[in-house]
């Protein structure tokens, strides 16, 4: 369901890692917003011109505020990082198909960077609405510090033994005890988690040349077009 320039209010924020904050929005009418997790919506502020840009919903559906997660990168970013609190803003959405279906039996969810946010929502989505299916997330991040939402993604995984997440870096060798791998991701170390590349649903989010790479790794395996899922951004 679309839901066209609709007027949010800025009513909190939250840093999540180094030039990435989370915004929490409720909508002026104070009526529900729907939508599913792994959804973006338009932004655009009101004292900002211009057509405004496409961020992903971190939240999950159940959750009364809208969250975007967004990195201080460009005019549009910066912005509504910096606005005070009782903004302004209109979303236009919801939009976008990147969200698994029921009929997955185990998913795959490979992240580079920022490009963590819409699993972040289907993740808790699932989990809180008591889906059984086994969910295993490679996320990778240049540091330590750029890792979003590690607090709760650590307690997920102590909560629902269906999900597992592989946490590496790829230009840090901070030891951590949450820490998994020091390298891109690649074959070996897909392997290393995932015991067939079979009978699963694999989704991939990051910037363009990341989801190519995945997208190109995956299929040398074995993994047909129809089970990767991609969504990417500049």
């Amino acid at each position: 369901m679309q839901q066209n320039n609709r007027e949010f209010i800025l009513i909190d924020k939250k840093d999540e890692a180094e030039n990435i904050t989370s915004l929490f929005f409720k909508p002026s009418d104070n009526l529900h917003y729907e939508f599913k997790s792994g959804q973006y919506v338009n932004a655009r502020p009101l004292s900002v011109s211009g057509h405004g840009k496409s961020y992903t919903i971190s939240s999950p559906s159940y959750e009364k505020l809208i969250c975007l997660t967004i990195k201080r990168k460009g005019a549009v970013s910066s912005a509504l990082i910096d606005f005070p609190l009782n903004h302004k803003i209109l979303l236009d959405g919801p939009y976008g198909f990147f969200y698994p279906e029921d009929n997955c039996d185990e998913l795959v969810m490979i992240a580079g960077g920022i490009g963590v946010t819409p699993f972040y929502s289907i993740i808790k989505d699932r989990l809180n609405s008591k889906n059984k299916t086994k969910i295993t997330l490679f996320y990778s991040n240049k540091k330590l510090k750029d890792v979003s939402f590690f607090k709760e993604f650590n307690e997920l995984v102590k909560n629902y033994p269906q999900f597992n997440i592989v946490y590496t870096l790829t230009q840090d060798d901070t030891k951590h005890p949450t820490i998994n791998e020091y390298s891109r991701i690649g074959e070996k170390m897909l392997k290393k988690y995932v015991v067939s590349f079979k009978k699963k649903c694999y989704y991939v989010c990051g910037s363009i040349q990341f989801v190519n790479d995945m997208w190109k790794l995956l299929k040398d395996h074995g993994v047909i077009e129809s089970c990767i899922f991609t969504e990417s951004f500049f």
